[in-house]
């Protein structure tokens, strides 16, 4: 036990005052009307109140409140890099936009409504980065949640065949996870977890389900009893994450198919297995249209622009490759009808902004999962961070950006780490971070406690 004051020799903020805040700063050091205006912008935000061409209220009190952000985008890592990428994708797009302009159909209000949907993403990762450094991450959730149930719309195409699934399953499971956190129960948020997951299941939600089924295993791998051992790797976390996740898949794939989660989804999950050899490909063939466009076209075609007839066929080839068949109207109609739908967030974007936009998705699916390892692996990693993140990065393969906007602001801003702080320690971390080797010389199974766990004995 007497390597415990090593651990967090270097550690400015005391586990306890971390573990009550989970912000940069202390909260209360911030006068009480700058919470009130963050609180209500972080609402604002979530609501998604749309004006004439995509433009949001929320995108218009982020540029606002500019002054008030942009100083504290530095102080968590690799956002600066992240934030800059995407101003450069935007200015890619404008530039492929005019550069295609000659040979390709370009759509002046598309390029608008999608130039305006980037833009307003970066300046809504921007707010949110500065309530991290007044609020929790569990408050800045709750109050985003909050924002996501009141901008639900029963008017939208989807949401009568199946309101749970597309209008209110992921404000509840934000709301109901930020409370449980703010419960300070392990144990209240995993039944949160089962209870939603349950729901999920009821209502042919089936990637919510997966994902929530995975959030409950990654909460229960935080308890000490389970982080014995690996002394805050986040290498080893990196590693369990993708043995948890591909155990999920394959759970999740034996419960649908095995009629569990109703006969419908059993069979519409069948249909898609046969054409394709699985769920995933099976029910995003999209994924090979973009593939077959990135090899012909990787630089991309801009904001607005639509592909050429040769370019759709190479789409339809691709698509073909995987078992689908394209002849349906849905190629046409969905995907290219005037504009560029690629059905995930990668794709949607290399289609605007090219190869800048790839590197934008990139940089972010590096510090979602980074984030997350080293959360997981201090045993900090709250439901909600969870779920909203691992939501996130589903949706960078195979959501919509339109629709994956608000979920992928909200997980950057949750899982956004704040930079070291003395040498060889992260404010964020409790646990010491060293290299593989080091740690692996260093362990002894009498000295396997982490700050983390010797803060939670102390606190009884």
């Amino acid at each position: 036990m007497n390597s415990a004051p090593a651990l967090v020799a270097h550690d400015r903020t005391t586990p306890a005052a971390f573990r009550a805040t989970g912000s940069v700063d202390a909260p209360a050091q911030a006068p009480v009307i700058v919470k009130l205006i963050a609180a209500v912008s972080i609402v604002v935000v979530a609501m998604q109140i749309v004006l004439p061409q995509g433009v949001e209220v929320g995108y218009i009190v982020a540029a606002l409140l500019m002054p008030l952000w942009i100083p504290a985008v530095r102080r968590f890592r690799g956002m600066p890099v992240l934030m800059l990428l995407g101003v450069a994708a935007v200015g890619a797009g404008l530039w492929l936009r005019v550069a295609n302009a000659d040979d390709h159909a370009v759509d002046t209000s598309i390029a608008t409504s999608t130039t305006v949907l980037l833009i307003g993403a970066i300046l809504s990762i921007g707010l949110l980065l500065w309530t991290r450094t007044l609020f929790s991450v569990s408050t800045v959730a709750l109050l985003f949640g909050v924002g996501l149930f009141l901008g639900i719309s029963p008017s939208a195409a989807q949401f009568a065949s199946n309101p749970y699934k597309f209008g209110f399953a992921i404000p509840l499971a934000v709301v109901l996870l930020a409370l449980a956190k703010l419960s300070r129960r392990w144990w209240v948020e995993l039944i949160v977890v089962l209870v939603l997951s349950g729901l999920s299941a009821a209502n042919d939600a089936r990637a919510t389900f997966a994902l929530l089924l995975l959030a409950a295993i990654l909460l229960l791998a935080q308890l000490p009893v389970f982080r014995v051992g690996h002394r805050g790797s986040a290498s080893l976390v990196a590693l369990g994450i993708v043995v948890v996740g591909i155990v999920v898949y394959n759970l999740g794939t034996a419960l649908v198919l095995s009629g569990l989660l109703g006969q419908s989804t059993t069979e519409r999950s069948l249909a898609q297995v046969n054409a394709s050899g699985s769920l995933v490909l099976g029910g995003r063939p999209e994924l090979g249209a973009t593939i077959a466009l990135i090899g012909q076209k990787v630089w991309g075609f801009g904001a607005g622009v639509s592909p050429s007839p040769s370019e759709v066929v190479t789409a339809k080839e691709g698509m073909k490759a995987i078992g689908y068949d394209p002849n349906n109207g849905y190629v046409e109609r969905y995907m290219f009808g005037g504009h560029v739908e690629l059905h995930s967030v990668f794709g949607d974007l290399w289609a605007q902004t090219g190869v800048i936009g790839l590197a934008f998705v990139f940089v972010a699916a590096v510090l979602m999962i980074y984030g997350l390892t080293r959360n997981i692996a201090d045993g900090l990693a709250a439901g909600v961070l969870l779920y909203v993140v691992a939501k996130s990065l589903w949706d960078l393969a195979f959501s919509p950006f339109f629709s994956a906007e608000p979920l992928f602001v909200l997980a950057i801003g949750l899982v956004a780490i704040p930079v070291t702080r003395g040498a060889g320690q992260r404010v964020y971390s409790i646990t010491e971070s060293i290299g593989p080797i080091r740690r692996a010389a260093r362990w002894k199974p009498s000295r396997a406690k982490t700050a983390a766990s010797l803060s939670d004995e102390a606190a009884g």
